[in-house]
């Protein structure tokens, strides 16, 4: 009976001592857990904070040398010019060809630095989010290229009203830009439309600007928002290709994303979003 009573005893306290334990671990392992998220958490604010500082640096290095080169490409654009108009007459053929060609060289050159200097202003802009009217603005700018080209038959499909939550001032250059590029690409077309609209996803609002123009393949969708990268030749669409960056920049400093669908010959179709 002596026997018994002890193991009996042993059982008991081996049945409180098991969960003690248990929870104990518990304890231990979920404080290891609560320390390793906040080191992850800490790593993760180092980087977001490394990676505004390097895209700060390189905005700010992006104005300086851009406003740098300004200066010197006035400097031989203006005296190449000079030199045509003064002693153009005097000039081989040959001579005179060149000076055209140096001529439009600096002013090609000195739009994309024009370009480049816009792209590094959007990200120091300062934003002001207000309640606006994507139609309004969109409206505005049909009344601007149909003054420009009266003769184009382009029908424009625009909402009685189309409500956003953005600034004002970087929305409209985002909404112009898209709005050029479908004006832009439908050109060669006896008749086009351009489209502007929303539709939901979910509980997220998603636009989209659509035209039935040129398109491009989408194999090469990848490098679409990139700065200077061109879907089509100069020849046949001119154009820096800044406009689409510029679009891509605006549309993340609001927390959006931006994609496109497009077919050769077949149109296209760039949507966007906006943080709620």
């Amino acid at each position: 009976m002596t026997g018994q009573r002890k193991d009996f005893a042993a059982e008991r306290q081996d049945g409180v001592a098991g969960p003690a334990r248990s929870a104990g671990d518990c304890e231990t392992r979920l404080a290891q857990a609560q320390q390793e998220l906040r080191r992850a958490n800490e790593d993760l604010a180092r980087q977001k904070a490394n990676a505004e500082n390097l895209g700060r640096e390189l905005e700010t290095f992006s104005y300086a040398v851009s406003h740098d080169l300004r200066a010197p490409l006035r400097h031989l654009i203006g005296f190449s010019t000079a030199l045509l108009e003064d002693y153009g007459e005097g000039l081989e053929p040959t001579a005179h060809s060149y000076l055209d060609c140096i001529v439009r060289a600096g002013r090609k050159m000195e739009g994309l630095v024009d370009a480049l200097l816009a792209l590094s202003r959007i990200g120091r802009q300062d934003m002001t989010p207000l309640n606006i009217d994507l139609s309004q603005m969109a409206n505005s700018y049909v009344a601007c290229v149909r003054e420009g080209d009266p003769g184009r038959k382009v029908t424009f499909k625009v909402p009685q009203r189309l409500p956003a939550h953005a600034d004002a001032v970087l929305m409209r250059t985002a909404l112009e830009h898209l709005l050029e590029n479908a004006w832009k690409f439908t050109a060669k077309k006896e008749s086009a439309t351009i489209e502007i609209g929303s539709r939901m996803d979910g509980d997220e609002v998603v636009y989209f600007v659509r035209d039935d123009g040129a398109g491009f393949d989408m194999r090469f969708a990848d490098r679409l928002f990139g700065p200077f990268q061109r879907m089509h030749r100069e020849e046949e669409f001119p154009g820096l290709g800044i406009g689409l960056a510029i679009v891509q920049r605006i549309i993340n400093r609001h927390g959006g994303r931006i994609w496109a669908e497009a077919e050769v010959n077949g149109g296209a179709t760039f949507y966007f979003t906006l943080a709620n």
